[in-house]
């Protein structure tokens, strides 16, 4: 079951709901929606088997800015913390637009540089997978010369993605 963080997109994603859900996050948030004139933002997820406990134990962790019922008074950066301690079980919400992948440059060491995959946090490739948000991060293989994702199994050199961002006009 996963543990979810919601923001309101139209106040920098602030408060943030800190929930869990049995089912679906998308349809949980589509509920919580219906109830809110701001738009809803899914910021990140940990998937574990203990949701009820960890839900709490975060819940006890920002306790001094509760606001009202599960919302915080919180900004996305005070939860990334959050959701990198959970690695391998930790998400980060992709954006949307999937131009997003589009690759703006190399760093030093040839890695890529996206124009923004995630909405809301700055992260690099050995930090957060950006087919499936996994916080375990993506891993250079040299046999194969390919980037792999032990999260969603995916292997790739990111070539597709050049050509993807070239056909979008980006």
């Amino acid at each position: 079951m996963p543990v979810y963080f919601l923001g309101e997109a139209e106040n920098n994603c602030s408060p943030i709901k800190i929930g869990m859900t049995r089912g679906n996050i998308e349809l949980r948030k589509r509920n919580l929606q219906t109830g809110n004139p701001l738009k809803l933002l899914l910021l990140g997820w940990i998937e574990t088997p203990e949701a009820i406990q960890l839900e709490k134990q975060i819940h006890k962790r920002f306790e001094a800015t509760r606001g009202r019922g599960e919302w915080f008074d919180l900004v996305p950066s005070d939860i990334l913390p959050v959701l990198m301690e959970a690695g391998r079980d930790g998400f980060v919400a992709k954006a949307d637009d999937y131009s997003a992948f589009q690759i703006v440059g190399y760093d030093s060491d040839a890695i890529p540089e996206y124009l923004g995959v995630w909405d809301w946090a700055d992260l690099e490739t050995e930090q957060c997978c950006p087919f499936c948000g996994c916080l375990c991060g993506m891993h250079f293989q040299e046999a194969t010369l390919m980037w792999y994702c032990v999260g969603c199994d995916t292997q790739t050199n990111f070539s597709e993605f050049e050509h993807h961002g070239a056909e979008t006009g980006h």
